[in-house]
């Protein structure tokens, strides 16, 4: 009976704990970048777009890769023995353009990190960065961006966009351009923080005036 006793009382204490912290489980919500439209799923970036003067939301698909090491550049640079040689390491996508446009020249950014399984504790993605892509024949080729090279909103390449990011609720962050970004081709990766560690996921979009519409953006509902 004193058994019994004591795992009822458990059980309550445990239907009152959780019952006292439902309404924090429904309280959390995803950002709301424009009036009345949420970002439906954490899983991809979304950014914020103007198409035909109204604001929308559009979602930013990642790309396969390659990472390009120059193994030959690399190779004679080390054998030249320069104290300001650095291993050059890029990544390359195949094609000239990005399956995504954006049509606003300041766009700002939305990224969910919250939730990262199978990553090694010490190889965190801290921060992230939106690159500008050059076109090589068939290819858009992006600098890697090292960890080492970010220091706060400063610059650390040509490639490299400068940014602000901010922090919200529930491991989303805001990410938006300090700068107006002129039309061509970008991409936004994570940083990890890993030594020698590169990106092997990028999320790659167009910035074009012209461009139509994507047909999965997300807008408010006409009043």
């Amino acid at each position: 009976g004193g058994f019994l006793l004591q795992f009822y009382r458990a059980l309550l204490l445990v239907l009152a704990f959780t019952l006292s912290c439902a309404p924090f489980v429904h309280a959390q919500k995803s950002p709301e970048p424009i009036p009345g439209v949420h970002i439906p799923n954490g899983d991809i970036p979304w950014a914020v777009d103007v198409f035909d003067g109204k604001q929308q939301i559009v979602p930013i698909h990642h790309t396969t890769i390659e990472l390009n090491n120059h193994t030959g550049a690399n190779v004679a640079g080390s054998l030249a023995g320069s104290f300001f040689y650095k291993p050059k390491v890029t990544t390359e996508v195949n094609g000239t353009h990005a399956g995504v446009s954006l049509h606003t020249d300041k766009p700002v950014f939305y990224v969910h990190v919250m939730d990262d399984p199978g990553r090694d504790s010490s190889d965190v993605l801290a921060y992230w960065a939106i690159v500008r892509a050059t076109i090589k024949k068939d290819r858009r080729v992006l600098a890697q961006i090292k960890f080492t090279q970010l220091t706060g909103k400063a610059k650390r390449s040509d490639s490299q966009v400068d940014v602000n990011i901010e922090k919200l609720a529930d491991g989303w962050l805001k990410i938006t351009p300090t700068n107006s970004l002129t039309p061509g081709e970008y991409a936004l990766q994570p940083v990890p923080k890993g030594q020698n560690t590169f990106s092997t996921v990028i999320f790659d979009f167009a910035i074009d005036p012209k461009a139509p519409n994507a047909p999965d953006a997300l807008s408010a509902p006409s009043s």
